[in-house]
């Protein structure tokens, strides 16, 4: 398929960082794509070719903007911070209402939007998302955080892999971990360390019971790295969600599952 049309751009704040974004595609349907930790890794300017091949199937009903955290990230700058950056990044490029799709760590700051300006917030999709760290979880990111600060790039890579993708995809992939070593550094090394680290206490159980945007909990029962347990705690805490756990898929549900685009459309539709 053709590579549909994309831009990429970063905003100045008023206090000197730069908010990354690319827009892809030119539909009817205006969504804000909140990325996952793995912003941290590769700013998403920086992907925008990337990521225009990854929403090309998409392109002809949405317009989609996919909205980085900002550059650089102070100490304890936290997620509800970052949601206030992003309905500025709104703001500033005219995007309005539109459909937020939140991935993994973007979860908990589309929920802070949500909360915020629910008149930006029309649709609140979270994939593969959380509200709150729990014992595994925590551990997980602090072992990652290990990773990160010791600059051991390729072991970090190949865990994510590890916790992201089903175990036959992974076995798949297990001839390529050599090349992981030919990884460079991500450009802004210290950037994957301040998100992981807003992550550790994470906690927005206090917060959800205010959220009255149609929402979409979706993802995958076997999940490794957010259980079942923490999505379906989630959806229970939000006053209009639906909740949509696959067998067989884990945290990479979004990447892998052939039926997650379906579903996240179905949904847009009955409430866009």
């Amino acid at each position: 398929m053709f590579l549909p049309s994309y831009h990429k751009g970063a905003l100045p704040t008023p206090d000197g960082a730069l908010m990354p974004y690319v827009i892809v595609g030119d539909g009817p349907v205006p969504v804000v794509v909140i990325p996952s930790g793995g912003d941290g890794l590769t700013v998403v300017s920086d992907a925008a070719l990337r990521l225009a091949w990854f929403f090309r199937k998409r392109a002809r009903d949405y317009r989609v903007l996919i909205l980085g955290r900002r550059q650089p990230i102070p100490l304890d700058h936290g997620v509800e911070r970052h949601a206030e950056d992003m309905i500025w990044a709104m703001e500033q490029l005219g995007w309005g209402a539109a459909v937020l799709e939140c991935n993994s760590a973007g979860g908990p700051v589309g929920q802070w939007i949500s909360v915020k300006r629910p008149d930006l917030a029309r649709v609140l999709i979270l994939s593969c998302a959380l509200h709150r760290a729990d014992d595994h979880f925590r551990s997980v990111v602090r072992h990652w955080h290990t990773l990160a600060d010791e600059r051991r790039w390729p072991e970090l890579n190949w865990s994510s892999i590890e916790y992201t993708y089903r175990r036959e995809t992974v076995k798949k992939l297990r001839p390529l971990k050599p090349l992981l070593r030919l990884i460079s550094r991500p450009r802004y090394p210290e950037r994957i360390l301040r998100i992981f680290e807003e992550l550790f206490d994470l906690d927005n159980r206090p917060i959800l019971p205010r959220i009255t945007t149609p929402t979409l909990v979706i993802g995958g029962e076997d999940d490794r790295l957010i259980g079942a347990s923490i999505q379906r705690e989630m959806a229970g805490l939000l006053p209009s969600s639906s909740l949509k756990l696959y067998p067989g898929y884990g945290h990479g549900n979004d990447l892998e599952n052939p039926d997650y685009q379906r579903q996240v459309d179905e949904f847009v539709r009955r409430f866009w």
